[in-house]
């Protein structure tokens, strides 16, 4: 799967959804916000190693709160 600047992205074995910077031969470029250390953080990570997250339909989200 290629991946384009401003896709959303995660690692296959879970973690925060990332925003692709950038591809390069090296790998994707991806930023995301670290809660635990109030920071943003950035990575280049194997394009095999991520997939396009699930994302919760905001309706559902909001009836599970209730």
């Amino acid at each position: 799967m290629a991946f384009k600047t401003g896709d959303l992205v995660q690692l296959k074995s879970g973690g925060p959804a990332m925003v692709v910077t950038g591809t390069a031969a090296d790998g994707v470029h991806c930023l995301w916000y670290g809660e635990a250390v109030d920071d943003i953080k950035t990575a280049v990570i194997p394009e095999i190693c991520l997939e396009t997250p699930e994302m919760e339909d905001e309706a559902e989200h909001d009836h599970r709160r209730r």
